[in-house]
């Protein structure tokens, strides 16, 4: 998100630059050579929008499946590769993990936007329901992936959602000569005062990306209009988090703030 400032947005006129200011938005990442998984390798899946892109992602499938699904969307750097590895540890219970990716991410057809990423959300939500029929589904959405969780939450019947490092609206995330011409919104403090479902909000008080003050935003806003949300301040972390330690704050807290 931090390239989203780059001044390169100044050069950009007012028509027709949706695909160029997308550029200084998503910053997909090639996949690696050889993978790596440094565990437990997951099910490679594939999904199809309603507007008929197939997109993969991974599955590592629950200890038996009652157990609780998260479906994981990624910031807007990487892909679902990197994603996996990273959002593994939300296994440990014995929890299943679906991890999303998006068009234009790590070899998948299209071009990210605002809309096709809501897209590629529901392919991948419904996707988890038939794998796991009936089961607690939670959404988990890092940095920008936390903006397509929230937004997939305000229409989908979910146990939960989950957001770490997760921006006010994409507009506060841009200087102000740039908000006229930014095609994307995720207007995140709008959305979390449409959910009605459990909001765990996690945020690094050191966090050089998004700043630590947008995630007090979010918190205010849904507090404001009556959600059940909970802060997990992140005393010195930064942007990227060490999964292994924070899975287990994870699942304490969501059963604090379920309960």
């Amino acid at each position: 998100m931090k390239r989203l400032i780059c001044a390169a947005l100044l050069a950009i006129s007012l028509t027709g630059c949706a695909p160029m200011v997308r550029q200084h938005i998503y910053y997909p990442e090639p996949m690696p050579a050889a993978f790596d998984w440094r565990g437990a390798e997951p099910q490679a899946i594939s999904v199809t929008t309603t507007d008929g892109l197939t997109i993969k992602g991974y599955y590592y499938p629950p200890r038996d499946k009652t157990q609780p699904l998260v479906v994981f969307f990624h910031g807007n750097g990487g892909n679902g590769y990197y994603a996996a590895r990273m959002a593994a540890p939300l296994t440990q219970n014995g929890s299943g993990l679906l991890v999303a990716d998006y068009r234009g991410y790590g070899g998948n057809p299209g071009k990210p936007s605002e809309t096709g990423l809501r897209q590629d959300a529901k392919a991948f939500i419904d996707l988890g329901r038939t794998l796991q029929p009936g089961a607690p589904l939670y959404l988990f959405g890092h940095s920008l992936g936390g903006a397509v969780a929230l937004d997939a939450a305000t229409r989908e019947d979910i146990a939960g959602v989950i957001t770490l490092g997760t921006f006010s609206s994409l507009s506060d995330m841009a200087p102000a000569y740039a908000r006229a011409i930014l095609p994307d919104r995720f207007d995140n403090r709008r959305n979390v005062t449409l959910i009605e479902t459990p909001l765990l909000l996690i945020h690094g008080t050191a966090d050089q990306t998004v700043p630590f003050s947008q995630g007090e935003a979010l918190r205010d806003a849904a507090t404001k209009a009556g959600v059940k949300v909970r802060f997990l301040k992140l005393d010195g972390a930064g942007h990227q988090v060490d999964f292994a330690k924070l899975a287990p704050l994870v699942w304490d807290t969501l059963q604090l703030t379920t309960n």
